[in-house]
């Protein structure tokens, strides 16, 4: 069973190579700012109102496929995806083990430095794990190693998912629900990285529907019901669960899974001008940086939280207690970030194999593009 691919006569409305699709791009700066927000002042409904995780995770598939198409080698875009993804870790990882060795390890601490699973901070197939001090780094790599095993596994998904189009966006859903009535005798090191495997999966294959131009196929009266009833199961999921979660998508996989289908299939059908954009040459510009330096913002927004949070408290400007205090914890976080951004971007360029530079060249150029039909090749995401 398969969706309906893009007919052959489309093929002169699509993108030519090195154009940007502005749309796809707007919106991955959208979920990147509300990501920031979202870590500094953990409101859970955000998660609800712009469910970024799954929107950057279709994305990002969106890409790969459209990398596999056009490179024709699995290797070589898995090893293009890796250097991508590996050297601003390892940037990362650098700055937090000086961080952890320099505040020292506690006798009582179950991870120490000489234990394997550092090694995550290489490859990282699971979250790494580290001291205390090094959770503020650390508390966003289960994202990166998700996104990893996407990239690992597109060889074998994209092929699958092109022939078995429709099974195979309803087996994350099967294979969530499995989880989360069986363990198989598994620890959380295995369960939670195939539970946040099977609950943004269905994204990531959305994205290859996206590239493939299945999407832009598919009618409306399809894709209407489609998505009112995921989010109708998602949302009586998050109902009957506020209590625990309190509207948090991220607490419970399985209303985040159809939430975040829902909300992307919606996304990625709505195909909405952004000739608008080139107007406003400012947002223009932010965007091009929020795509260009995604990966680098989103490793390094957290330590920002967790430091501008340290000094606010000194003046007593709890987040949680104060208006003020909360407004100031947001912007201390995007200044760090713009910071850290400064410093450590020019990363992105190597991994990218472009000259570095402090911040990236505009790409204006493109921005009017405004096609009916399109395959994304936007080529930012982490």
């Amino acid at each position: 069973m398969r969706l309906p691919s893009v007919a052959k006569s489309d093929g002169k409305q699509r993108l030519m190579a090195g154009t940007r699709d502005r749309y796809i791009d707007t919106i991955r700066a959208l979920a990147i700012v509300r990501v920031i927000v979202y870590h500094a002042l953990g409101v859970g409904w955000l998660t609800i109102l712009f469910p970024s995780m799954g929107i950057m995770f279709a994305l990002a598939g969106s890409l790969m496929a459209a990398s596999m198409t056009k490179s024709g080698s699995a290797v070589r875009t898995v090893g293009h995806r890796l250097r991508r993804l590996l050297l601003p870790l390892w940037a990362l990882g650098a700055v937090a083990f000086l961080v952890m060795l320099f505040h020292g390890w506690p006798a009582d601490d179950a991870t120490q430095p000489t234990d394997p699973k550092m090694l995550f901070w290489i490859l990282p197939l699971n979250a790494p794990p580290s001291s205390e001090w090094g959770d503020f780094f650390n508390g966003v790599l289960w994202y990166i190693s998700t996104y990893l095993w996407f990239v690992l596994l597109t060889p074998l998904l994209l092929p699958l998912f092109r022939r078995f189009s429709v099974l195979m966006l309803g087996l994350p859903f099967l294979m969530l629900y499995v989880l989360d009535h069986h363990s198989f005798g598994l620890g959380d090191m295995v369960l939670n990285p195939a539970r946040d495997f099977c609950t943004y999966l269905a994204c990531w294959l959305l994205g290859f529907a996206h590239h493939d131009g299945m999407l832009l196929r598919l009618k409306w009266r399809v894709v209407v019901p489609l998505v009112l009833a995921a989010a109708a199961i998602g949302g009586w999921l998050t109902w009957i669960g506020r209590e625990s979660s309190n509207f948090d998508l991220t607490t419970d996989a399985m209303p985040n899974a159809f939430w975040s289908f829902a909300f992307v299939l919606l996304l990625l059908r709505f195909r909405p001008s952004m000739a608008w954009l080139a107007r406003v040459p400012w947002l223009e510009r932010l965007i091009d940086l929020l795509n260009a330096r995604a990966v680098t913002i989103y490793l390094w927004h957290n330590p920002g939280i967790s430091a501008v949070g340290v000094v606010l408290a000194r003046f007593g400007l709890e987040a949680e207690d104060t208006v003020k205090g909360a407004v100031l914890l947001v912007l201390g976080t995007f200044l760090w970030t713009f910071l850290a951004t400064l410093v450590f971007g020019w990363v992105e360029d190597i991994a990218a194999r472009r000259r570095p530079s402090l911040l990236p060249r505009s790409r204006r150029r493109s921005a009017a593009v405004d096609p009916p039909t399109v395959r994304s090749p936007a080529a930012a995401a982490p």
